[in-house]
């Protein structure tokens, strides 16, 4: 498809901004946003070099008579969510059947896409937290212990979304409410190990995707977002051991224990 240049320069940035935008704070990889970015620039016949962090996105693009655009993308939040991820990826595999005001109104429909309500989150939660008891051989009481960790979890994230607390006080909580409702049925005798049911709960809160977002960047020669997705992880991964240590030492306490 010919592109007739209707649009200015910055119009290009902001378009090929705005579709980075929607990957990166979808949880896509920082080489997956830069080609892109790049993809969309050639499309339309601007040369467009990229920057990208997990919290910026510099990009300049430079016109066959040497003028150089600049934009800059500040990212403040980001969370998962691997359908917006797919639905850019298919866009830019048919770029060529798109003109410039087309290709925008399907990034904005993605960006505007919302996602699940709240009892389909909490459902969610719940199930996902029970279902690893199959996995750590627990039994039916383990399942509806797990169950009801990822509810109160759930519940409890939902309850502080609008406060912008930082994921890693999140974690902290939500694990210890998490080790805190296995422990009191267990010293209520309703289970007999609360381990099964506290490991379960807890893998909703394993950054999985981070860890392995986290190897891609840096095996494509993204070290800054590479090491800083990895920190990422690391401190997620302690805010979950400090959360649910503290519980732990507190039952302990209480029982008599060491």
């Amino acid at each position: 498809m010919t592109n007739i240049q209707l649009f200015s320069e910055h119009q290009i940035l902001q378009l090929a901004a705005l579709a980075g935008k929607i990957v990166l704070t979808s949880g896509g990889e920082v080489y997956r946003v830069e080609e892109i970015i790049e993809t969309i620039g050639e499309h339309f016949n601007l040369k467009i070099d990229s920057f990208v962090t997990l919290t910026c996105i510099i990009i300049s693009g430079k016109t066959l008579h040497g003028e150089t655009y600049s934009l800059v993308e500040k990212i403040r939040s980001r969370s998962t969510n691997l359908d917006k991820i797919h639905r850019v990826h298919i866009l830019m595999n048919t770029i060529e059947n798109y003109e410039f005001t087309d290709l925008k109104k399907e990034l904005e429909l993605i960006d505007m896409e919302k996602p699940y309500n709240f009892s389909v989150n909490l459902f969610a939660s719940a199930i996902g937290a029970a279902s690893f008891i199959v996995s750590f051989k627990g039994g039916e009481k383990d399942f509806a212990v797990a169950f009801i960790c990822g509810i109160m979890m759930s519940l409890f994230s939902y309850s502080v979304s609008n406060l912008k607390l930082n994921s890693f006080f999140i974690n902290l909580i939500s694990s210890a409410i998490c080790v805190f409702i296995s422990y009191s049925f267990y010293y209520f005798g309703v289970i007999s190990d609360p381990s099964i049911s506290i490991i379960s709960a807890l893998m909703l809160l394993v950054p999985g995707v981070a860890f392995i977002n986290s190897i891609r960047d840096i095996i494509a020669g993204d070290l800054v977002s590479g090491t800083s997705r990895a920190m990422e992880v690391i401190m997620t991964g302690g805010a979950i051991a400090l959360g649910a240590g503290m519980i732990v030492k507190l039952f302990h306490i209480l029982s008599g224990g060491i």
